[in-house]
């Protein structure tokens, strides 16, 4: 189950109006059923500028798939970033 979804046009959105701590707690506390730590979500505030940086500047399109808090099925591990997309010559 993947807790935050968005293109990378509107993760970027999210990052720029700092609501992005914001949005991925209110999708994990309806996905997954519970809450989180303060230091995680502190922790998303502060490493997804990080990430959105380094998406802007790798040239990454704005149609690109971000997932945030992927939950490995069948056990209590997560992915904390996920990048999307299709290569030009496949489209």
């Amino acid at each position: 189950m993947i807790v935050y979804e968005a293109t990378r046009g509107e993760f970027t959105d999210d990052v720029f109006s700092n609501a992005i701590e914001a949005r991925i707690l209110d999708s994990f506390r309806q996905r997954l059923g519970h809450s989180t730590g303060h230091s995680e979500v502190e922790s998303w505030k502060n490493s997804m500028v990080y990430m959105n940086n380094a998406l802007m500047g790798a040239g990454i399109p704005a149609d690109a798939g971000v997932a945030i808090e992927y939950r490995i099925p069948q056990t209590a591990k997560r992915v904390d970033f996920i990048l999307t997309g299709l290569d030009r010559a496949l489209v």
